[in-house]
């Protein structure tokens, strides 16, 4: 059962309020996710953004959050049997990510007019959602399209859409293909091309694709496949005026 209920009060001093956006997370979390804690001598030693008072359990609860926020593991930032190490690259870079999370909340977000109570905060799910790395899924196609070509793009968003499709990591509507191939039509109207069938795979009922493919094919020519794709989107969206424009253009009027 979700925590319910549960109300975070206002630190007291500036150490808590930094720890704020983190500790309010743990009403995201299920009753008994969070790890035992160890024996009560064990006290967490160097904390440089969290309170250095603060007992192990309310530590590695903070730490749940971050894994349930980033799809990490302990690992990627701990060294094995020395939490306090700062061996790991990561777990400076975590830190710096609180400091601005909490910078974001307590003064850009605070100074912000007319704000709305109760107010939203920015927590490390607002932007992670479940990633390590927080982009778009249209950046990271055109990335490995760049980088590798557009099988290799397409294998990706492929892959990402078998993990994450039904999460909220990444938009898998038809709308971020449509982005990428768009930007891509007058240098690889090829890549464009199948970027947009691939879309049209994936989203059977999505007139954007169609049309955007109907444009390509006509700005390259491809009169009998414009007209085959116009008039497809227009099975499924029949009041495009732009579209029907064009058809009746293409087909004189037929």
């Amino acid at each position: 059962m979700p925590l319910t209920g549960f109300r975070i009060r206002p630190p007291a001093n500036a150490a808590r309020r930094i720890a704020a956006p983190f500790v309010a997370l743990l009403v995201l979390l299920p009753a008994g996710a969070v790890a035992q804690e160890r024996p009560a001598q064990e006290a967490p030693t160097n904390l440089q953004v969290l309170p250095k008072d603060w007992t192990r359990q309310q530590v590695v609860q903070v730490m749940r959050n971050f894994t349930a926020a980033l799809g990490a593991r302990c690992s990627d930032c701990h060294v094995a049997d020395d939490d306090a190490s700062d061996a790991k690259p990561m777990k400076e870079q975590a830190r710096a990510m609180m400091r601005m999370t909490t910078a974001i909340n307590d003064t850009h977000l605070a100074g912000l007019p007319g704000r709305e109570e109760p107010n939203v905060r920015v927590t490390c799910i607002t932007c992670h959602r479940g990633v390590a790395r927080p982009e778009p899924i249209e950046a990271v196609v055109r990335r490995t399209l760049d980088g590798e070509g557009v099988d290799a793009a397409l294998a990706r968003y492929r892959e990402l859409r078998e993990r994450h499709l039904g999460g909220f990591a990444y938009d898998f509507t038809e709308r971020p293909l449509i982005a990428v191939a768009e930007g891509l039509v007058e240098g690889n109207s090829e890549a464009a091309r199948r970027i947009l069938e691939t879309n049209v795979e994936l989203n059977p009922r999505s007139a954007a694709t169609l049309f955007a493919l109907a444009r390509l094919h006509d700005a390259a020519a491809g009169k009998d496949k414009a007209i085959e794709y116009y008039r497809r989107g227009l099975e499924i969206q029949p009041g495009n005026a732009q579209a029907q424009r064009r058809l009746r253009e293409l087909t004189g009027g037929a």
